[in-house]
């Protein structure tokens, strides 16, 4: 039986049992390779010879998405012509989601079948040669993972992805005659509403959530990145949205915002100098757009 010490067969970075295999190895090599460590599985029958070190030093979320790019490349290989789709080209182009998707997300054409099976949801798609980047998979553009998150999704995940990619420049020069060949088809006029109101402005997925919240909940829509100075003109903060008439400052506070007692007494004396010059200050969280709530409380303090 060959050692385990000997050297890898020539592989591709990502690499299927049938690569493995073709290459020389045995599928007891294999396993023996994935239990020592020195590869890993992403998904059944797919592995990268790199080993395990690939998930080293990620916090869960990150992990996650790392996990769900693999096991999306490994679905495409298995699944010819089709396209990496969805929320999973999101994660391939490194856009932000509100949630990650439990299956991946894999489009084909209209004539094959479509469903859930094995953790892989087929979803019928029609791309244009424009939608979609060959490398060693065929994977949706960045605009077309946005434009069919809109068309399937709420505004929050369309805005919290859109909004990310046209800050980063991720996207082309988009205007509304883009989204015409989607005209009768189901998502259009969410696509219509969510494309006017992206803004590579906001900087986190929360603030483009609590936008879409404004937006879906019907409020009075604030300024947003808006600097606040003294009377004399100095500095004071940069807030995440401001309602002027009212003075009231809005800001959405993340899960990990802050790492320690003196950022909290950072943010406690900056929120002190914002009320120094007359503004009242409303912040929230993510589980705070889950409900009419906050609604309410951003209504009665713009009475």
């Amino acid at each position: 039986m060959p050692r385990h010490a000997e050297p890898d067969p020539p592989l591709p970075p990502f690499a299927l049992l049938a690569h493995a295999t073709n290459a020389g190895l045995t599928r007891h090599q294999v396993r023996q390779r994935v239990r020592s460590g020195s590869w890993s599985a992403v998904a059944r029958g797919a592995y990268l010879p790199a080993g395990e070190r690939t998930y080293d030093g990620l916090d869960p979320h990150a992990r996650a998405r790392v996990e769900h790019f693999h096991r999306a490349i490994a679905a495409a290989i298995r699944n010819p012509g089709a396209v990496v789709t969805d929320a999973s080209a999101a994660i391939v182009h490194g856009l932000p989601l509100l949630d990650l998707p439990r299956n991946v997300q894999l489009g084909v054409a209209p004539d094959r079948w479509t469903g859930t099976r094995s953790g892989i949801a087929f979803r019928m798609r029609s791309f244009d040669e424009a939608d979609v980047e060959w490398k060693s998979v065929g994977v949706a553009t960045a605009w077309r993972a946005w434009i069919d998150i809109t068309r399937f999704g709420s505004l929050a995940a369309s805005l919290a992805c859109g909004d990310f990619a046209a800050r980063n420049g991720m996207w082309p020069e988009a205007s509304s005659s883009d989204i015409e060949r989607f005209r009768g088809m189901w998502g259009y006029r969410k696509l219509r509403r969510a494309l006017a109101l992206v803004d590579g402005v906001r900087e986190s997925p929360l603030e483009s959530a609590s936008f879409a919240y404004f937006v879906t909940q019907r409020l009075p829509l604030p300024r947003m990145q808006v600097e606040i100075r003294s009377q004399a003109g100095g500095f004071v903060a940069r807030v995440d949205f401001l309602w002027e008439r009212a003075r009231l400052v809005g800001e959405a506070d993340g899960a990990v915002k802050y790492e320690g007692r003196e950022d909290l007494y950072a943010e406690k004396r900056r929120e002190d100098a914002i009320r120094a010059q007359g503004f009242r200050v409303l912040r929230w969280g993510m589980g705070d757009l889950r409900s009419r709530e906050l609604a309410e409380r951003i209504r009665s303090q713009l009475a």
